[in-house]
């Protein structure tokens, strides 16, 4: 049964660090699964994204459906019956978790039984969600932020919830939970060059971040062709590490594994390798 819709998982792309598989599944949709470092496989939750960040190419498309349970199980078992050791999952390609509730709730509680613990990226909402997830069997939520300015984060997360009403959630629940979960959560700020990287928005980003005490993932951007908007400079993006760490804030620059070229999910979308449904191109 777990195995159930899914009808292919095809390699197409591989690179020191990352391999990229496309999935397609019983209807002929397609997703894709990004293996990391050889251990750590990302997931897609759904066929397309509703969010509709103009920085990201997975909802490039708008959104189809959301994935089944079985869907997403099977495509770890299908990374699985390549000969490949999972020691991690991560519900962070296409799509946006919180919106699939009735797979993913579920499937981070199958990998934890089964001893391949899985986390998960989210832009914040739906809000009640959030705090339903945060306290879900996970091994890692990230909230994507990507802004210090309500202007901001409105222009680069458009169908998520506002700046105010995300940290106001979050400075409400992260208190409620054990020392060890909080550990667990983070932010994300993806640092585009002339929309967030001013030194007054890493600022006030800061401000609305310290008071948390969760850690913030500084990511480089990969690059998509369904989008104008660009990642900072490898220089401005050092000087906001800099100082968003003169905060007192604990920061993680990105690995090499997630900013090279095969390390972003949800580039094959942009590059026209997925289609939802009724189409199959060349890869």
């Amino acid at each position: 049964m777990i195995v159930e819709g899914v009808l292919t998982l095809e390699e197409v792309a591989r690179s020191d660090f990352n391999r990229r598989f496309v999935v397609t599944l019983a209807d002929q949709s397609r997703v894709e699964a990004v293996l990391y470092r050889g251990d750590t496989l990302c997931v897609s939750t759904q066929v397309g994204c509703a969010v509709a960040c103009p920085f990201c190419a997975s909802g490039a498309e708008g959104l189809s459906r959301a994935l089944t349970l079985p869907e997403l199980c099977a495509q770890v078992l299908a990374v699985e019956a390549l000969g490949l050791s999972l020691a991690r999952v991560t519900a962070s390609g296409v799509g946006e978790p919180l919106h699939a509730p009735d797979a993913v709730l579920p499937f981070l509680a199958w990998c934890r039984d089964r001893g391949t613990p899985a986390s998960f990226t989210t832009s914040g909402g739906p809000l009640p969600r959030l705090v339903q997830f945060l306290s879900a069997p996970h091994n890692g939520a990230t909230v994507s932020v990507h802004a210090g300015l309500p202007g901001t984060r409105a222009r680069l997360v458009p169908k998520g919830p506002s700046l105010e009403a995300l940290f106001g959630t979050l400075g409400e629940e992260l208190p409620k939970l054990s020392r060890k979960r909080r550990k667990k959560v983070a932010l994300a700020y993806l640092l585009l060059a002339g929309e967030n990287d001013s030194a007054d928005e890493l600022a006030a980003f800061a401000a609305l971040a310290r008071p948390l005490g969760v850690a913030v993932h500084l990511y480089q951007h990969n690059a998509v062709a369904s989008s104008s908007l660009h990642g900072a400079t490898r220089e401005a993006y050092e000087r906001a590490y800099e100082q968003l760490r003169a905060t007192g804030l604990v920061v993680r620059m990105s690995s090499q594994a997630r900013i090279e070229a095969n390390g972003g999910c949800g580039t094959l979308v942009a590059a026209g390798t997925l289609r939802r449904g009724r189409e199959r191109t060349s890869s």
